[in-house]
């Protein structure tokens, strides 16, 4: 990129968090060098300040770096803001489990697709989608109906884009784009038998909506050992296409109705950046570059969309030329993308990419999600699977059934550690040291919180002795919260599941205590399948 508006550090700093994509193990700075082309020299200064933000972790036991907690919060307001993944879950975890395979929803994102919402009845071997998966455009299912249903000057410059950055890709398969407008508007849906992964056939169907001016696709996977000759379009796509057109009906139903609360948490703007001192040398005005982009990312919240560069330009204390450069370099990396309407930017589907390899990685969500989903039918609750991230939780996976009164936090979302049933059960499960150390710093940064709930900690621990779980209803008064911890961490996270029920009154004791044992007894069986 020879634009003068492009920040070339902040670019090399996402670099490296792409470079993650395949590495649950970690890298080290010289894996990371080899895989980014980078100098040594530049990692160390990047891979700095990505830990500062809590990006990437490092373990002085292996000299690697892993993604971090705060990979799970940026796009996290983008999924919040897609709202018919909320809708669209149950159906499409019903038809998971009916075939026996994946059914996704996938966003553009620049030449891919970047799934935003993934429901699995199996795992096929090749791949194992999930939140913030990326997929080339040609060789999908997924990419293929986006491009078929795209008008023409959308399509022809995705196209361009795809024969620059991959000719052969674009040699080999624009033909089938062909086919595929001629099956979209034959029978409504494209497909891929086996074209990106050997032994995964799918079928996609694009939605007839727009969220935020972007078009999501619905797709489905399945073994290719498991479907007949002739199948995937015979029986697979038109129990696909019904369920999108019953996605569709649904949606507008909603959208025609009152509209329902925002979604939690609420976040806070972030504080204005300290600008860099005049003296500052040329390394550091990188590692400045790199962390005023992150802190741009992190102004987007649930509730707040689109913004513009002024808007931009006041929350963090730089100059408008300073926000342009980074607006205009985070949307070339897909981070960023122009509202349709021309007031500003929204977050993109790339701002969900950076967390797939760490939301990939926890293989308790794959093992849980099933049992999760089951136990939030049967008690009418969100149940939702935590870790800690900073001085609160962070969500990693979230089952609920579709009920427009409670929308509950979704992935990435981050919770205040006191307020919140999962804060304290984290806390309470804690060693001394680690429950001390992390009070201290609420204390410290967070005084007002501190003083609010003097004495909480205490109580919950009490609570946890005594039954096992804690609960909560100081973060929404209307929402009883009860949380258990996992007894003994898993890869080496400590993890607590949390389930919160609407309930305007107070639950009666017994009733939040029969909340504690569904709960732990979730847990324990997930335990005991982890043991070795």
């Amino acid at each position: 990129m020879t634009d003068a508006r492009f920040a070339t550090s902040l670019a090399h700093g996402l670099a490296l968090l792409d470079a993650f994509a395949d590495a649950p193990a970690g890298l080290s700075n010289k894996q990371l060098a080899g895989r980014t082309g980078l100098s040594k020299a530049s990692i160390s200064r990047l891979s700095t300040t990505l830990v500062a933000r809590g990006l990437l972790l490092f373990d002085a036991d292996t000299r690697r770096y892993r993604l971090g907690s705060s990979a799970l919060t940026v796009g996290y307001p983008l999924l919040a803001s897609l709202g018919v993944r909320r809708l669209a879950r149950l159906p499409m975890s019903q038809l998971a489990a009916s075939l026996g395979g994946t059914v996704s929803l996938a966003m553009h994102e620049r030449s891919r697709m970047v799934y935003v919402e993934t429901c699995r009845g199996h795992l096929p071997l090749a791949f194992r989608p999930d939140v913030g998966a990326a997929l080339p455009m040609l060789q999908t299912a997924a990419g293929r109906a986006w491009l078929a249903s795209a008008a023409p000057a959308e399509r022809a410059a995705v196209l361009a884009d795809l024969r620059h950055h991959a000719p052969a890709a674009h040699a080999a398969w624009t033909p089938a784009l062909a086919q595929a407008r001629r099956d979209l508007d034959r029978h409504g849906w494209c497909l891929s038998p086996g074209h990106w992964q050997p032994d995964v056939h799918a079928v996609a169907v694009p939605l007839d909506m727009r969220l935020g001016g972007e078009r999501l696709v619905l797709n489905c996977g399945l073994p290719a050992r498991r479907l007949a000759a002739g199948e995937l379009a015979a029986r697979i796509g038109p129990r696909l296409l019904a369920l999108a057109r019953r996605i569709e009906r649904e949606w507008q139903a909603e959208q025609a109705a009152a509209a329902p609360p925002p979604p939690w948490p609420p976040v806070a703007p972030p504080a204005a950046a300290t600008p860099r001192r005049a003296g500052d040398d040329a390394a550091s005005a990188a590692a400045q570059t790199l962390a005023r982009g992150l802190d741009l990312l992190h102004c987007f919240h649930p509730g707040e969309d689109v913004l513009g560069n002024r808007v931009l330009a006041t929350r963090l204390g730089l100059s408008p030329q300073t926000v342009v450069r980074l607006t205009f370099t985070l949307t070339q990396l897909g981070l960023l993308r122009r509202d349709p309407l021309g007031t500003g930017y929204r977050l993109g589907a790339g701002a969900v990419a950076i967390a797939y390899p760490m939301l990939a990685g926890l293989r308790l969500r794959s093992l849980a999600r099933p049992a999760m989903l089951a136990l939030s039918q049967r008690l009418g609750a969100a149940v939702s699977l935590g870790l800690r991230h900073q001085l609160g939780m962070v969500y990693v996976e979230t089952a609920w059934r579709t009920d427009g009164r409670l929308l509950p936090p979704d992935t990435g979302a981050v919770m205040p550690m006191l307020a919140t049933a999962m804060g304290r059960a984290w806390l309470s499960s804690a060693s001394a040291a680690d429950r001390q150390a992390v009070l201290n710093q609420i204390r410290v940064r967070e005084p007002a919180t501190a003083l609010r709930f003097a004495g909480v900690a205490e109580r919950a621990l009490a609570q946890y002795e005594r039954h096992g779980h804690c609960s909560s209803r100081d973060f929404r008064s209307e929402i009883e919260a009860v949380a258990v911890p996992f007894s003994r961490p898993v890869d080496a996270i400590r993890f607590v599941m949390n389930c919160g029920v609407l309930a305007p009154a107070p639950l009666p004791a017994r009733q939040v205590r029969a909340l504690g044992a569904a709960l732990t007894e979730l847990v324990r069986t997930l335990e005991a399948r982890l043991a070795p």
